[in-house]
């Protein structure tokens, strides 16, 4: 758990990496470093690659959007995009 009450979602598109990056490799090397404490108050929820494309797409919790980028910045991920996001029920 963070040190905040609440922590927003965002969805991060990374930009292309470089080359000779695997994005596999980026992904979970990117979890494990949120993981263990090397960047505080942002967290991978979830880490995704797409290999063809030469991206990784994260689910992650932070203070706030400026916190997101600041900690993948941290550990040399390039973002393409950051969107706040919601989870969506059906209603029944």
């Amino acid at each position: 758990m963070l040190g905040f009450d609440f922590m927003a979602k965002y969805l991060v598109e990374s930009a292309i990496l470089r080359s000779g990056k695997d994005p596999k490799t980026c992904a979970e090397g990117a979890a494990k470093l949120l993981a263990n404490g090397k960047v505080k108050d942002v967290e991978a929820e979830s880490c995704y690659c797409c290999g063809n494309e030469g991206r990784a797409v994260f689910i992650m919790e932070g203070a706030s959007r400026d916190a997101v980028l600041q900690a993948l910045e941290k550990i040399d991920i390039p973002v393409s995009s950051i969107m706040e996001i919601e989870p969506v029920t059906a209603k029944k």
